[in-house]
């Protein structure tokens, strides 16, 4: 970070060498910084290092790496890790019994607004039959 540089697999150094931007279809504008070795010749790692005919080169976004961090020490704290256990124990089951149990594998319609539909009478039909399931529970236990 100080020295504004990175260090390749084979311990080469990659200097700056431009900044660009990106621009999303969102809107949304990305600044990128390029850092390049001056000579991957001779590299015993090169091959595995970067597939280009020329010299490493890697793009990065400080900000992107920034945001990262943040996200991994965010999932690293307590309360991150509580969130982390409760995504796999609400959404995620509830994805697998439409995939498995349900054998949705692929949306029928195309486009935003006619998956968003589609998306939403699954879940209804998900959530009326897991309904359905805890009343027929209930009147069992009842009857016991």
């Amino acid at each position: 970070e100080a020295g504004d540089t990175w260090t390749c697999p084979a311990g080469q150094t990659l200097h700056f060498r431009k900044e660009s931007k990106e621009t999303l279809e969102s809107g949304y504008k990305i600044r990128k910084r390029h850092y390049r070795s001056p000579s991957c010749a001779g590299c015993l790692l090169k091959e595995r290092c970067t597939k280009t005919t020329g010299n490493r080169e890697v793009v990065v976004s400080l900000e992107r790496l920034r945001y990262q961090s943040q996200a991994r020490e965010i999932l690293r704290s307590e309360e991150g890790y509580d969130l982390a256990v409760r995504r796999m124990t609400e959404p995620e089951s509830v994805f697998g019994q439409l995939k498995n149990n349900r054998g949705f594998r692929r949306f029928l319609l195309r486009g935003m607004e006619k998956v968003t539909l589609e998306v939403g009478w699954l879940s209804l039909a998900h959530n009326l039959l897991k309904q359905a399931a805890n009343d027929q529970e209930r009147r069992a236990a009842i009857l016991q």
